[in-house]
């Protein structure tokens, strides 16, 4: 005969202490833990799964092409080819005056540059962030933009690219005397900009977001003050 199990005295000195299930566990652990970790928690749970699965960015870094003088890289907005660069005593053809007495010469960058879009397009903002200025930089001076931008057929100054013609450039920077020398091997940097378009509260188009697309590598001329300049003054 069994013996059925005796039910546990109700109102004694102490109340039975029954097994707690996982979820009662798991609130008990919640309660003792800051919130905060739980997001960090579920953002390391998060960046696991993205990068077995090639990341959060859908799409790769598009590598960067290496190219030469005379190559042309072309993109959604413009077609540049980097065509030569030369150093010279001074330039104020191009835009660029030194200050008076100031050890510096000037670093000129000639190249082709070629309107691939559907209108009209500056070849400098302001700042140097835009339009070909904004699309090329010089390694070795890091982020710093040309300090002019001219024709170099009748040297008009920030000139308005056309679509489909051709212009050839001037960039030129400021730099300290010693800094460059004949023979130099400068590294050319060209970027790509996205085409956005304002919806909401902006209007219009504009060329934003560069990224380095190519480089290439050009040995500096020196021109001297530029009597014979072969290279700037061809």
């Amino acid at each position: 005969m069994t013996v059925p199990p005796v039910p546990p005295e109700v109102g004694g000195d102490q109340a039975p202490v029954e097994p707690a299930s996982g979820a009662r566990r798991l609130a008990r652990i919640s309660d003792r833990v800051p919130t905060a970790w739980f997001a960090g928690i579920l953002t390391v749970a998060f960046l696991g799964v993205t990068a077995a699965f090639g990341g959060l960015d859908a799409t790769a870094a598009l590598p960067i092409s290496e190219l030469e003088a005379g190559d042309t890289h072309e993109n959604a907005q413009f077609a540049l080819t980097i065509e030569r660069a030369v150093l010279i005593d001074e330039l104020p053809e191009a835009g660029i005056f030194l200050e008076e007495d100031s050890d510096q010469r000037v670093l000129a960058v000639v190249l082709t540059a070629e309107n691939v879009w559907t209108e009209a397009q500056a070849s400098s903002n302001a700042n140097g962030t835009q339009g070909v200025m904004g699309s090329v930089r010089i390694a070795e001076l890091g982020d710093a933009p040309a300090e002019s931008i001219a024709r170099f057929d009748d040297t008009t100054i920030n000139p308005y690219l056309q679509p489909g013609v051709p212009a050839q450039l001037v960039l030129t920077w400021a730099v300290d005397a010693e800094r460059f020398a004949e023979g130099d091997e400068l590294h050319v940097e060209l970027r790509d900009f996205s085409l956005y378009t304002g919806q909401l509260i902006t209007y219009g188009q504009s060329w934003q977001d560069p990224v380095d697309a190519a480089v290439l590598t050009v040995d500096l001329t020196d021109v001297g003050a530029g009597s014979d300049a072969s290279g700037a003054e061809e």
